[in-house]
């Protein structure tokens, strides 16, 4: 414990002096800036950046006076009264009003930013009137004062950088480009040259040569023509020659893959160039020897250091053109793959339609064939067979195709098989009983092939949702997702400035919702990564989140990766009541809940013909494969279809289920109501009830099924009543059933779904005398609103 404390005691001063050392170097810094933005006159006598310095120092809280006294100094060496006595009287009342407002709660950063300009026009006005100005004058006084706003905003988004430089891990572009302002701006400021070279002018070549190794061509183009038009708005340079910087940059870039002494050349040649085709003259524009100062600078800086400045600080990554290029290469890849697998799947569903229906009734042509097998067989060894089918071949022929007539129709009965067909039939019990033998067989064998027919159909069918399903995800994959660049780079630098390193975030923006991927390095299973990003994405967003994916490891140099979704604006309570039919061992409704990843609620629920083990598994099965239909990714009407195929083919008998289904989507409140020969839903608002009706047949009677499909918009507090035809046949007393069930929901009062599906229950038994004549169940939903 004594040596905990001490190792304490120890540790605190050299924490101490690490950080007294770098508030010293900023302050420092500011000093030097102070005094170079003092000195800094644009428009013959504007000077709005070292006012802006000074609100900046204050508004962080750092100690404004040192930067005071310094740009006063840069004023005073530019030996101009009015600006200097400007300054005086502006850097005065802004360190007496920092003296009173720094110890409220005052929002600095707003009252500077509205002080500072309306001090800056009160002391030009003074200034106008010790002196005399033009109107001009006075509007370019106006234009600082706004000036000072702006840069006030703008410097300050890059002092927290600056406070916290060894700390950082990663910068946003608008630290990037609120730094390179602060830090350019004293490139306004009048020349200072060292050996008759100007110091500003190697600064800013070397800046450019940098960038252009850094970066590739453009950056090299930007680089140059900004620098190109800091120097001509110091008056340095014609602005004619504005874009002798950029083609330098551009060219400097182009020789990069060459080597730095290559970039230098491919600089001082576009120089040349550029200098020779606008003068005319061989004096260049840029000095050489300023060229070759920078150049010197910039072969001393090693490799590691650019490229630790260029892949660890910058929050952007400067390969992400190649790296994209690369990922849209597998893409279109992938998305072709497949496509191809989508056609292979499309030509099977349309190889097994091919012949389907072609055979649908009892045609001549299968009579005739029936007749010659049984001619065949009973007629051809029997001594009248040249009376019968050679002489009187039509009139036979007739008799016999009458006859098989009735066999199909069912006319022919047990008391028929001794009556004669034909007036000479020797053996007419032989004939009754061949014809009704090869009829079954023929109709045996088509109901077969029609079951097969449907087998085929409902293959067809799944086939060609595949191909659907497989076509739609490649158009998902190929659809360029909309990512979020600038709340992902948000992200990654709140995180860093409270110490949380990220190593790449993905924020995908969805038609409802935005879903967070972040990746960072683990906590050794201390898990407080979670609670401290889960309440900072809320700052930075504005929204509610929560986590839905966590893959994290206890050691080693892991990766913990972390994914959120933006909270679901509904919440959904349920509530089942069931109760199966009297004298049945078991109830044959099934029910599911099911929630989706992307916001989408189901509530399904089936009904399977009649009760018993029989109807459960007719149902469960609808429910079971709905579930891995919906979960899989398909549409609930192609998953419909499928269940419906799949109960015409499971088996000989008659099967079918009533399909319910009730999706809510969590996001925006609306609620789709599919049903399937279903009985009806009720909607219970605040102040009514409603039905939702449905008229189509139940799954497993029709080839094709036709969905019922109703919308509509529910809200806080809102349920949603689904039953089975059982709850109904409950009330055998009331011929408008909906209607007395409307009024018990709307009559209970009670805002638990649980206790609804109960009362609803109680009042069904009530009608019914305590008896249940079928399975009954009634699943409630209740929805409020929860973000």
């Amino acid at each position: 414990m004594v040596d905990l404390v001490v190792a304490e005691k120890k540790g605190i001063p050299k924490l101490r002096f690490i950080t007294q050392g770098s508030r010293f170097m900023l302050n420092a810094a500011g000093i030097l800036l102070g005094f170079l933005m003092g000195r800094i006159v644009i428009l013959d006598f504007l000077n709005p950046f070292a006012i802006a310095l000074l609100c900046v120092f204050m508004v962080n809280g750092l100690k404004p006076y040192a930067i005071g006294i310094s740009l006063l100094a840069g004023a005073l060496s530019l030996k101009s009264p009015e600006l200097l006595l400007k300054n005086i009287i502006l850097v005065s009342i802004l360190l007496i009003f920092y003296l009173i407002t720094n110890r409220t709660r005052l929002n600095k950063k707003v009252f500077f930013s509205i002080f500072a300009p309306v001090v800056n026009l009160g002391a030009g006005i003074f200034i106008f009137y010790i002196k005399d100005y033009y109107l001009y004058d006075m509007l370019m006084i106006i234009i600082e004062s706004i000036m000072i706003c702006a840069l006030i905003n703008i410097y300050d988004k890059a002092m927290p950088l600056f406070m916290n430089i060894k700390k950082r891990t990663r910068i946003s572009t608008e630290e990037i480009i609120s730094a390179s302002l602060l830090i350019l701006s004293a490139f306004f400021s009048t020349s200072i040259h060292l050996w008759q070279l100007s110091i500003k002018n190697i600064i800013s070549i070397l800046i450019i040569l940098l960038l252009s190794h850094v970066g590739n061509i453009g950056i090299g183009a930007a680089s140059g023509t900004a620098f190109g038009a800091l120097q001509a708005l110091s008056g340095d340079i014609y602005p004619s020659a504005i874009g002798v910087y950029g083609i330098c940059g551009i060219l400097a870039a182009a020789m990069k893959p060459y080597g730095r002494i290559a970039s230098i050349l491919g600089f001082i040649a576009a120089n040349a160039f550029m200098t020779f085709y606008i003068n005319g003259s061989t004096e260049v524009l840029i000095r050489i020897e300023e060229i070759l100062a920078a150049a010197l600078i910039f072969m001393f800086i090693s490799d590691k250091k650019i490229e630790k400045f260029s892949s660890h600080k910058w929050g952007i990554d400067i390969n992400a053109s190649s790296k994209t290029e690369e990922e849209s290469r597998v893409k279109e890849y992938t998305v072709e793959r497949l496509l191809e697998i989508a056609d292979v799947f499309k030509e099977l569903s349309v190889s097994m339609n091919v012949g389907l229906g072609s055979k649908e009734y009892f045609s001549q042509l299968d009579a005739a064939e029936i007749l010659e097998k049984v001619v065949k067989d009973t007629c051809q060894s029997c001594g009248m067979y040249n009376d019968c089918w050679e002489k009187e071949f039509y009139s036979t022929y007739q008799k016999m195709f009458s006859s098989l007539s009735n066999i199909e129709n069912g006319i022919f009965t047990e008391a028929d098989k001794d009556k004669k067909i034909i007036d000479k039939c020797l053996f007419p019990d032989r004939v009754w009983s061949r014809l009704k033998y090869h009829y079954d067989i023929y109709r045996y064998g088509l109901i077969w092939k029609r079951k097969i027919d449907n087998s085929r159909y409902a293959l067809s069918n799944q086939m060609q949702e595949t191909s659907k399903l497989i076509g739609g995800l490649a158009d998902k994959f190929n659809a360029n997702l909309e990512f979020n660049r600038a709340l992902e780079e948000d992200i990654i630098v709140h995180m860093d400035k409270l110490g949380i390193p990220i190593d790449d975030v993905s924020v995908i923006v969805g038609k409802d919702s935005t879903e967070i991927d972040i990746r960072h390095k683990n906590c050794g299973g201390k898990r407080e990564c979670i609670s401290k990003i889960l309440s900072e994405l809320r700052k930075i967003t504005g929204k509610h989140f929560t986590k839905y994916g966590v893959s994290c490891s206890l050691s080693g140099k892991d990766t913990c990766v972390l994914k959120f979704r933006e909270a679901h604006r509904y919440s959904i309570a349920t509530g089942i009541a069931r109760m199966q039919k009297q004298a049945s061992s078991i109830s044959g409704d099934n029910y599911s809940l099911l929630e989706l990843k992307d916001g989408k609620f189901f509530m399904i629920l089936s009904d399977g013909m009649g009760s018993g083990p029989r109807a459960a598994m007719e149902s469960g099965m609808a429910v079971n494969l709905l579930e891995r239909f919906l979960a899989a990714g398909y549409d609930q009407n192609t998953a419909l279809e499928a269940i419906n195929s799949l109960l015409l083919i499971k088996s000989d008998d008659e099967n079918y289920a009533t399909v319910d289904m009730t999706l809510i989507n969590q996001y925006s409140g609306e609620v789709e109501f599919l049903k399937v020969g279903a009985v009806s839903t009720f909607i219970k608002y605040k102040d009514r009830v409603d039905i939702i009706r449905n008229s189509s047949l139940p799954a497993g009677i029709l080839d094709k099924i036709e969905v019922e499909f109703n919308r509509r918009k529910m809200g806080d507090g809102d349920f949603v009543v689904m039953i089975t035809d059982g709850v109904l046949e409950a009330n055998d007393k009331d011929l408008d059933k909906e209607k007395w069930l409307g009024d018990v929901i709307y009559n209970i009062d009670t805002r638990n779904p649980k206790k609804m599906a109960d009362a609803i229950m109680e009042n069904c038994l009530q009608k019914s005398k305590g008896k249940t004549p079928d399975d009954m169940t009634v699943l409630v939903a209740k929805i409020w609103k929860s973000a």
